[in-house]
Parts: C-alpha cells; sequence; structure tokens
C-alpha cells in the first residue's frame, strides 16, 4: 500500500513540476517577447498598419520601414510626401500607445520650417558679421499658412529673396533722430539684397544707451 501510495505521489509531483514548467514557459515567452525587439515587431508593425488606415488611408505618401529605439522601447514608421521627402510624418508606438506628429510635421511643415530659418539665417550672419547690426532673428509662418505655390518654392528651398519670412535684429544708436533710423534700416537692405537677400517684413529694437525704440515694416502675420 505504501507502494502504491508512494507513486501516486510521484505521479501527482511529477504533474504539478510539468504544469509549473508549462505556466513559468508560457509566461517566459510573454516576457521575452515583450523585450526582445524582433519578437514584437510584426505586431507592432500591423498595430501602425491600422492606425495608419484608420486616420490617414487617403494621403498619397510612401512609407518607411518600420524603426525601433531602444532608448524607450519604441516602434515607429515615417510616411513622406512623394514629391518631397523632408516633408513627412511619423506614427510612433510606445507602451502600446499609438501617437502621431502628423499636425505638426506634415500640416504646419514644424521642421521644414526650421530648417529653412537656420539655412536664411546662417545666410544673414554671414552678410552682416562686420556690422553693428546684431541678434538677427528669421522667422516663417507654419507651412500650412502658404499658398500652394509658396509652399513649392519653400520645399525647393527658393526662400532667400521672398517675401516668405520675417527679419528682426537689434542696433545700438546714437540718437533715435527718425531720419537717421531710416538710414539704417536702408542700409541693412542694401547689404542684404547684396547677399541675395530680400524681404519686406522686418522689426529692428533701437538702443540709444538704454532708450529703446521698436520700428516694424511689411505685413507679415504668422
Amino acid at each position: 500500500m505504501l507502494f502504491m501510495y508512494n507513486r501516486k505521489m510521484n505521479k501527482l509531483m511529477i504533474g504539478q513540476a510539468l504544469l509549473l514548467g508549462l505556466i513559468l514557459i508560457f509566461f517566459g515567452f510573454i516576457i521575452v517577447r515583450e523585450k526582445v525587439p524582433s519578437l514584437k515587431a510584426e505586431d507592432e508593425e500591423k498595430a501602425i498598419n491600422s492606425y495608419f488606415n484608420d486616420n490617414y488611408n487617403k494621403l498619397d505618401v510612401s512609407k518607411g520601414d518600420l524603426k525601433y529605439n531602444k532608448d524607450d522601447n519604441s516602434y515607429s514608421i515615417t510616411y513622406y510626401d512623394k514629391d518631397y521627402e523632408e516633408l513627412n510624418f511619423t506614427i510612433k508606438s510606445i507602451n502600446n500607445k499609438i501617437t502621431d506628429n502628423y499636425k505638426d510635421n506634415f500640416v504646419k511643415g514644424k521642421s521644414i520650417i526650421e530648417r529653412c530659418e537656420k539655412l536664411v539665417l546662417e545666410k544673414y550672419n554671414e552678410a552682416f558679421k562686420n556690422t553693428n547690426y546684431k541678434d538677427i532673428k528669421i522667422e516663417f509662418k507654419t507651412l500650412d499658412k502658404y499658398s500652394d505655390e509658396e509652399k513649392k518654392d519653400i520645399l525647393e528651398k527658393n526662400i532667400y529673396n521672398t517675401g516668405y519670412y520675417s527679419v528682426s535684429y537689434y542696433v545700438k544708436v546714437d540718437s533715435l533722430d527718425e531720419v537717421y533710423l531710416n538710414n539704417l534700416i536702408n542700409s541693412f537692405n542694401t547689404i542684404a539684397e547684396e547677399f541675395g537677400l530680400i524681404t519686406n517684413s522686418y522689426s529692428v529694437t533701437f538702443d540709444n544707451n538704454g532708450i529703446i525704440k521698436i520700428v516694424k515694416g511689411g505685413n507679415f502675420d504668422e
């Protein structure tokens, strides 16, 4: 009887061990699946594709490859305008939550505008590096505020001699005489034109020993 009892106990223990082993394997697979990017990538790509189809399936864009970012354990796909690759937006999945930057990057063209401001500013800084015109800043509107023709120019970097941006700068002066200040503005415009930089929208801060006068011109609206 004792022998039969021991056999039953052994079978029970073996069964329990097998069950425990299966449970550990199951949960181990889930943990590994979450931690190893290649095992989860297919599901993440399906989720991002589904999100795109639900929200942006009417857009005529080309699709990039699925990318994994180990820093935040995220997956993403970037979609590109077929004519201008720099005009794009990204759908990102992190911790099973999906977001996108369509409005900022594709509609408003955030990265494109930042690039344009940088390119134009570099040229202005070169033109005025040996002058008293300081603290030059360039500001473009968001991409959606321009006409289709203007957008095309901006995307093709035809941006320097246009009214697509506003320029602001700072000048220390000895007088706030109106004629004198207008001459300084005209001088600035002349130097800018020599470098192929033309815009009719500006804001100038004149500083006469702490007495500030700001002069604005043009019709640049944000």
